[in-house]
């Protein structure tokens, strides 16, 4: 019995382990690890829009749209990015949105050593400093995983960290309605929103991401659930300056 029962127990084990780091790292809600903020305060019936991986030719028509509806959003960027189009960087402060770190080149943390992990989220802090002359408060790990070395970096940097508890799929190949839709089914008071004005690969327009932009913001009006900027749903963690200017 027992020359059975010590293999099993090990398989589960190494189950159970595999489980708990999965949890860890990749469930945009864990708290495992460090402080994730993935929903906003629930006192207010407001939601905010953010944006990962650009910026991009298409953050410039998504600009547009929220300039058209009066929306402000947050626009989570990779560093790499602000080097190739630092004049649309440099709009999205311009118009009033928030800016957070997305890393400088978008690379799974979890296979990554720690070194090159604050590498990255240094480089990122560095890029859009120098660029838009304001120091994100807030990073968003690629792909939303975190690794013990992510939160070292970002707390050397002073940066927390936010999540999202919902999404529009707007990665995968789905249209601007089935997008629209994603985000209104699970949209609730607090809600913190993800979408993405850029493609980490380059392969991918964000045109159905902005086509759906005037369905979501019309529908979450509909349903009384104003849009605020991120800040106002954070307001123990993030001051409504936007960040800390490099010449304050």
């Amino acid at each position: 019995m027992m020359r059975f029962g010590l293999p099993l127990i090990a398989t589960g084990s190494l189950a159970m382990a595999a489980a708990s780091l999965y949890y860890a790292t990749y469930s945009v809600r864990s708290q495992w690890l460090g402080r994730t903020y993935w929903r906003g305060r629930r006192d207010t019936n407001a939601v905010a829009l953010t944006f990962d991986d650009g910026p991009s030719p298409d953050t410039e028509r998504i600009l547009d749209v929220l300039a058209a509806h009066q929306v402000s959003a947050t626009f989570f960027m990779v560093g790499r990015e602000v080097e190739s189009f630092p004049g649309i960087a440099q709009r999205v402060l311009a118009e009033g949105h928030e800016v957070g770190n997305h890393s400088y080149s978008h690379p799974m943390y979890l296979f990554q050593r720690g070194s090159k992990t604050l590498d990255q989220v240094r480089r990122a802090q560095d890029v859009i400093a120098e660029t838009i002359g304001v120091t994100p408060l807030l990073a968003r790990p690629p792909y939303g995983v975190r690794t013990p070395a992510y939160f070292g970096a970002t707390r050397a940097l002073g940066l927390r960290t936010v999540q999202w508890d919902v999404a529009g799929f707007d990665w995968k190949r789905i249209t601007p309605g089935q997008i629209a839709d994603n985000v209104l089914r699970n949209a609730h008071p607090g809600s913190i929103i993800l979408l993405h004005d850029g493609d980490s690969a380059g392969k991918q327009s964000r045109k159905n991401t902005v086509d759906a932009l005037p369905l979501i913001i019309k529908g979450l009006r509909d349903r009384q659930l104003p849009i605020a900027p991120l800040s106002q749903l954070l307001p123990d963690i993030y001051n409504p300056a936007k960040g800390k200017r490099t010449d304050d």
